[in-house]
């Protein structure tokens, strides 16, 4: 019991010993905050105190410039915060706890410290002492602290809106996934067998593991390349955004293709083999959702079918040319017509305008001619 106490006392003491050195990596102004209200003498009214404390605060500042680079008057973080923690022990009230046991050192309940008997109390074992006090206040402190903060500037309900922001995101993608794979469900493995009906199922696989030593690096860089992070990848390769569907050739080609396979599988030495290993290519390209062109008939009625259809939309598209030609032709003849028309108006307008004149005041009507005429 013994020994376990000695190694508890000795993991403590190295555990105080470790945080006293990271503590003493952050610089004092970082690690410790000023609580001391600043001195506002910008607000003041009276302007002698305003200058009194503006000279007051210079003379500060330049007095705190000269104690930061005198190397007798420095101070470490942990020296600082053991003289702030001295300065507020008054204000707290004593709590009485049981006696704590820091290496060889005993604790009461006043915070004396007792060393054993036969042995006089050391600077080490007092500054062994003080440090072991002070940490668990100092942590509690801290703790505290860090609550306060992160209640001030709601911590907890800004993680909770990120977090529900992040599922909701979430849960976008899931639902664009799944409506990608619902409209275009592909497998490469089925395609490149469906692409190679020659080849039979059995001869895919590789025979043996490949030897060792050999396309190590290759599946590294591969594996590196296919690293990506803050997503998530379902592992199917049409899932991924921008993946082109595989082109299907022109059906002249593909009738082609299908006669001779026709051809081949009506050989009566190496029918059977084809229609085996093309039966398996087709059943496994259907099983990936892909379609299997391989009957004549079909292409042909399929190819009539377009033919058809190409001629009824040639048809349509003239029909539209031909009317738009008619509608534009009357359009102009009806802008020739309110021309014309509004050009007689005009002359009508005029000649009556001229009929109602009189060439001179109190004589009848217009002078028809001249006298001598």
């Amino acid at each position: 019991m013994a020994d376990i106490a000695k190694d508890l006392s000795y993991i403590i003491r190295e555990n105080c010993l470790f945080f006293d050195k990271l503590v003493e990596l952050i610089p004092a102004k970082f690690y410790i905050q000023n609580e001391e209200p600043n001195d506002t003498w910008t607000y003041r009214k009276n302007k002698a105190a305003r200058a009194a404390a503006k000279a007051q605060t210079r003379e500060n500042l330049k007095k705190a410039k000269r104690t930061k680079l005198d190397p007798d008057q420095y101070k470490s973080t942990l020296q600082v915060l053991q003289e702030k923690t001295e300065k507020e022990r008054p204000q707290e009230k004593p709590e009485r706890s049981e006696p704590e046991v820091v290496g060889k050192i005993e604790l009461d309940d006043a915070g004396k410290t007792e060393p054993e008997e036969g042995k006089g109390p050391s600077a080490d074992a007092r500054k062994e002492n003080k440090r072991s006090v002070t940490y668990e206040e100092l942590r509690e402190r801290l703790h505290k602290r860090i609550a306060m903060l992160r209640a001030k500037r709601h911590a907890e309900t800004a993680a909770v809106a990120t977090m529900k922001a992040r599922s909701f995101q979430n849960q976008k993608k899931n639902e664009t996934l799944k409506r990608r794979l619902d409209s275009a469900p592909k497998d490469n493995g089925a395609a490149s067998g469906a692409n190679n009906p020659q080849q039979p199922p059995n001869k895919r696989q590789k025979k043996g593991p490949p030897p060792p030593g050999k396309g190590v690096k290759k599946d590294a860089e591969v594996v590196k390349d296919e690293l990506e992070f803050t997503r998530v990848k379902m592992g199917l390769d049409n899932a991924v955004p921008g993946s082109k569907k595989k082109k299907k050739g022109s059906k002249e080609l593909l009738l082609k293709k299908a006669t001779q396979l026709q051809e081949r599988m009506q050989d009566p030495e190496k029918g059977q083999e084809v229609i085996s290993q093309h039966s398996w290519a087709a059943a496994v390209s259907r099983a990936a959702g892909e379609k299997v062109l391989d009957n004549p008939k079909l292409i042909k009625k399929s190819m009539k079918r377009d033919q058809q259809q190409t001629q009824r939309s040639a048809k349509k598209w003239q029909e539209r040319k031909n009317m738009e030609k008619k509608v534009r032709a009357e359009k102009q003849k009806s802008r020739k017509d309110n021309i014309s028309q509004r050009l007689e108006s005009v002359k009508e307008r005029k000649i009556a305008k001229r009929e109602k004149k009189l060439m001179r005041p109190g004589f009848e009507g217009r002078k028809a001619g001249f006298i001598n005429s």
